[in-house]
């Protein structure tokens, strides 16, 4: 297998940044432990991470499809679909 992002596209600049922003997302949820914040709102932002985690897991799956199976090839709009359906499971 090659690496995700042995090409730089834009599927996988959009992926590193999305992980940066979990990355943010976790210096804050760290923070507000630290900071002894309530249970509620911690537990508010471990569901935010997650859903973005979720997020990006499903972008790389996508990419992998699209750059490694399909080898960047453009697919017909019956198919773009399919596809993005089958992403958004990894969203549920």
């Amino acid at each position: 297998f090659l690496p995700l992002c042995m090409t730089p596209s834009d599927n996988c600049k959009k992926i590193l940044n999305h992980l940066s922003r979990i990355q943010g997302q976790i210096d804050s949820l760290k923070r507000a432990v630290e900071a002894g914040n309530a249970c509620d709102e911690v537990a508010m932002l471990t569901n935010s991470i997650l859903r973005s985690f979720d997020s990006a897991r499903a972008s790389i799956v996508e990419t992998y499809v699209l750059e490694e199976i399909l080898g960047g090839k453009k697919v017909s709009a019956d198919k773009a679909q399919k596809l993005s359906h089958v992403v958004s499971l990894y969203k549920s």
